[in-house]
């Protein structure tokens, strides 16, 4: 019996211990995402301010086939509930401001579905 009871205390002990890992790794994870959105925020703000807003339009513009490109060659972001949105997102944001989709993104922005 004490046996029994010694293993199920160290098996207690073990869960807790997964437990708390387990909730340390998910609020690292989310404290590393509000602080890079913060600082996006700040650097948007900062360049709103200073007039800047064609420049900033330039840099977001080019970094959107980084966006697709890092989503699809990363396999956990690609099973993402979120994943088909921003591709779709991006596409339509091609679409509606009539701009050519670049080359290295067009194969995978044609295969996300439509949602009309």
């Amino acid at each position: 019996m004490r046996k029994f009871a010694l293993t199920f205390i160290g098996g207690l002990l073990v869960g807790a211990v997964a437990t708390f890992v387990i909730l340390g790794q998910i609020t690292f994870q989310y404290r590393d995402y509000y602080m890079n959105a913060a600082h996006e925020q700040v650097f948007i703000a900062s360049e709103l301010r200073a007039n800047r807003e064609r420049e900033l339009q330039k840099r977001v513009e080019a970094g959107l086939p980084e966006i697709v490109l890092t989503i699809h060659n990363n396999s956990q972001l690609r099973k993402s509930a979120g994943a088909p949105s921003v591709l779709r997102n991006v596409r339509d944001f091609y679409e509606l401001n009539s701009l050519p989709i670049p080359s290295e993104i067009s194969g995978i922005l044609n295969e996300v579905p439509r949602n009309h």
